[in-house]
């Protein structure tokens, strides 16, 4: 117990060192506003939301599809999952997403997810309102693969292809997801990586745009014979700050989890310091799991993910 304490520590100090190793000296990054396709970084899972979305190495449920594939490992039946998840200013974002074990091929997984954007008016160059009002959305398809290597080490890859529709005119890209795992020997600690959104550039007309990159380091572990779950993260994005994320869960009677997280931002968080608040709830009844997370954006208002795991 001793020793897995000391290993935890020296996690998150190395975390935390690797987080603060740039210096954001203003608000607004070098590079942002030069990626493109922005649904890849909407995260899914009311559960890993809550947590800080600190999953990278917490991973075990049908939302490893997008936290990190190499966690598919740990489902052991078939998973559905479905995630709504109501955002600011009109904006829906929709998941789902199916888990199959297969043998020794490993652990299969497809998902799609759908935003939509509301509906905006059609106006000229002057302002002026012309025609009937467009409704833009993005639609992002994935199948993914999670294979154990030995009891330490499990890896995975997960596949997408993502439109984006504006009026008009459509723009495609595809891209991967490569994942890890490594569980240390006679701990409850787990640590992970996942580099996402490998790919092609998505071009709108004549303007093309690099995905997001983004990689992610973190640990996770349980103590108080599993009840109490501790995670951290921290992503590496090309076109923003490194960024730093914290979460707990409480596992209640096997019923009830209670979770809380804190997402933080090198140079503060540009919507302020309540913004990196999260938190939510889960129950489980049976083979369904049923959690919600509440998400503050400053000044932009409040975001409530609500997601559903069922298991057969």
């Amino acid at each position: 117990m001793r020793k897995s304490f000391w290993i935890v520590s020296a996690a998150i100090i190395i975390l935390w060192a690797a987080a603060n190793t740039e210096c954001a000296a203003g608000k607004i990054h070098e590079n942002a506003g030069t990626s493109g396709a922005q649904l890849l970084k909407i995260s899914v899972g009311a559960k890993a939301v809550s947590m800080g979305e600190s999953y990278v190495a917490a991973a075990d449920d049908v939302y490893a599809v997008y936290w990190n594939p190499a966690g598919l490992t740990q489902v052991e039946t078939n998973q559905i999952g479905f995630m709504h998840n109501e955002w600011f200013e009109d904006i829906r974002h929709e998941f789902l997403g199916y888990v199959q074990p297969a043998g020794n091929l490993g652990t299969l997984a497809a998902s799609v997810s759908y935003v939509s954007m509301g509906e905006l008016e059609r106006t000229d160059e002057t302002g002026k309102e012309i025609g009937e009002p467009f409704h833009p959305y993005d639609i992002l398809l994935g199948v993914s693969l999670g294979r154990q290597l030995n009891e330490n080490i499990s890896v995975g890859i997960n596949a997408k292809f993502l439109q984006e529709n504006i009026d008009d005119e459509k723009a495609q890209a595809f891209a991967v997801d490569v994942g890890g795992l490594y569980f240390v020997s006679n701990s409850s600690l787990v640590l992970g990586v996942n580099v996402q959104h490998l790919g092609t550039k998505i071009k709108f007309i004549e303007e093309s745009f690099s995905l997001p990159l983004n990689v992610k380091f973190g640990a996770a572990y349980r103590l108080i014979d599993g009840a109490l779950s501790l995670a951290v993260d921290v992503n590496r994005p090309v076109d923003g700050y490194t960024n730093m994320g914290l979460g707990a869960e409480y596992k209640i009677m096997s019923v009830m989890n209670l979770r809380a997280g804190y997402r933080y931002t090198v140079g503060g968080n540009p919507l302020g310091t309540a913004s990196g608040l999260r938190a939510g709830v889960g129950v489980e009844i049976g083979d369904y799991k049923i959690d919600y997370a509440f998400v503050p954006y400053g000044e932009l208002g409040q975001a409530h993910r609500f997601s559903l795991v069922a298991s057969f």
